[in-house]
């Protein structure tokens, strides 16, 4: 009788490992937490400067969608996201084996981040389908707020896929 089972990436394992160990999913939503935020704060920060943001978001057609970067709210946004990595973490963590197992698993991951959180999420931001239906910022601000979410998630889905690989292979 076999002691191998296949996880969902199709890859056999030992029955006695399990992926869903409580030190596992902890050092998951760790490693993912931690590359979130820091991609989203250096993403963040190149792009205030590169873009002038306090300057963009002061502009009327955008003023009525996005708060001033001097809002408290927009000022602490990076401290948001060690709310937003737990649970982009945790979405992610029953198929973290099929990224991390496939050869380009970044890419995939990549993929998967910018049809759910980029074009397509359910929300109308910037840059989104829903972004351009139902909002009334002019086409030239969805287009250059692109960049910064797609090398954000770019930078977030390498560095999560090649820390992870390293940590499997420490074991």
């Amino acid at each position: 009788m076999s002691h191998a089972c296949k996880n969902l990436s199709g890859q056999e394992k030992n029955k006695g490992q399990s992926t869903m160990h409580p030190k596992s999913i902890m050092s998951w939503i760790g490693r993912v937490t931690l590359v979130h935020f820091a991609t989203y704060f250096v993403f963040g920060i190149i792009f205030f400067n590169f873009l002038g943001y306090a300057s963009l978001y002061s502009m009327p057609d955008v003023a009525i969608f996005m708060r001033p970067t001097t809002d408290p709210l927009v000022m602490a946004g990076s401290l948001f996201q060690l709310i937003r990595g737990p649970i982009i973490a945790l979405a992610l963590y029953p198929f973290r084996e099929v990224f991390i197992n496939s050869k380009r698993g970044w890419a995939l991951l990549w993929g998967l981040l910018l049809a759910l959180m980029i074009v397509a999420p359910a929300g109308a931001s910037p840059g989104s389908i829903e972004g351009l239906v139902y909002t009334k910022i002019p086409l030239w601000f969805h287009i250059i707020a692109l960049p910064e979410v797609i090398l954000q998630t770019l930078a977030f889905s390498w560095l999560t896929i090649t820390w992870e690989r390293h940590a499997k292979n420490k074991k």
